[in-house]
């Protein structure tokens, strides 16, 4: 018999197959925190792109004659 699956954060049982381990209420409630944290780095990460982009694009053609 196979070993019943429980949430990571709850330790509810999972019914079915739940790729990252938790079930449906913990991924409404972790979701969205991830959600922001990731659109949060990419805003950071845009605006580093647009501060030092004449630097990363010429690195990049001195790559590319290479």
């Amino acid at each position: 018999m196979a070993e019943n699956k429980k949430c990571r954060a709850c330790k509810r049982t999972l019914v079915g197959d739940s790729k990252m381990g938790l079930c449906p209420g913990c991924i409404n409630k972790y979701g969205s925190i991830g959600a922001a944290v990731a659109a949060l780095g990419l805003g950071v990460g845009g605006r580093q792109l647009v501060k030092h982009g004449g630097k990363i694009i010429k690195v990049a053609a001195k790559i590319i004659k290479h």
